[in-house]
């Protein structure tokens, strides 16, 4: 199993081309085709006709984020002009998440970021990271905004409570799964622990095992949402894995978004990358 096509999102935040060097290591691991796609924070400009001399500020913002845009264009044309990677370079215009999730839906893998609230240029739209991972319909590996992320994979935790979702992120996960140790974290929320239908973590071990890794099971007691993130969080400290890997639960059209606790935990308290699946 590999990933054929990988897109990395980019803007002019610091932690981009962070995402960048995961998304190159994994193309190159992978033999992936690497899609850079750039989009960045656009204005909502329907209120700013009502300002004074409107026109004049829109040509500014609109000249200072296409400089920004073209800046980020030429030192990603740079990185990649020196591999052997096949690449593309990508901007979408107007509406941010409408645009990356038009794009996303041709990937194999989408390399994003987790919001950084300390870094301006960080903010794409509100709830961006959110709507790639429950509208996309594509894997979404999330890079933290903290720490050094290197490498991905070889040493990992699944977050496995036998529903849909997990069973989807691990499918999508194998690539990056595959000769590596994992520990499963098996563990249901209060409200999901009656399940019938819910797959056993040996279903798990087994689909990892095939794929060359060493497979442990670690059982936890069900618990409130919160509780299980933050368990989650800690098992990955104390694994010291590289990667967490857990289906996404949540709801809603994009802009309207209702994540549940456990994602919502993860997405704001991250440290290392987490791939989600919905």
């Amino acid at each position: 199993m590999t990933y054929h096509t990988i897109i990395v999102h980019l803007d002019d935040s610091v932690r981009s081309w962070d995402r960048l060097a995961m998304a190159i290591q994994l193309a190159t691991a992978h033999q992936s085709r690497l899609v850079g796609l750039f989009a960045g924070f656009a204005p909502e400009t329907t209120w700013l006709y009502l300002m004074k001399e409107a026109a004049q500020y829109l040509a500014e913002d609109r000249a200072r984020r296409e400089a920004r845009r073209e800046a980020v264009r030429q030192r990603f044309q740079r990185t990649m002009a020196d591999g052997a990677l096949e690449w593309e370079w990508r901007a979408v215009e107007g509406d941010p998440i409408t645009g990356v999730l038009r794009e996303a839906r041709e990937a194999s893998l989408i390399v994003a970021g987790q919001y950084d609230a300390a870094d301006p240029y960080g903010f794409v739209a509100t709830q961006f990271a959110e709507a790639l991972v429950l509208e996309s319909g594509r894997p979404v590996l999330l890079v933290p905004a903290m720490g050094e992320a290197t490498q991905v994979g070889g040493r990992a935790v699944v977050a496995w409570d036998g529903g849909r979702e997990a069973a989807r992120a691990l499918h999508d996960a194998l690539p990056l799964l595959a000769g590596g140790t994992v520990q499963v974290f098996c563990a249901s929320t209060a409200s999901q622990s009656l399940r019938q239908d819910a797959a056993p973590a040996s279903v798990a071990a087994r689909m990892l095992e095939r794929q060359g890794a060493s497979a442990s099971i670690h059982h936890s007691p069900a618990g409130a949402d919160m509780v299980i993130g933050e368990r989650i969080l800690s098992c990955a400290a104390d694994f010291g894995a590289n990667l967490i890997v857990m289906g996404a639960y949540g709801h809603g059209r994009f802009r309207e978004l209702a994540l549940g606790g456990v994602t919502r935990t993860m997405m704001a308290s991250m440290t290392v990358p987490v791939l989600m699946a919905h």
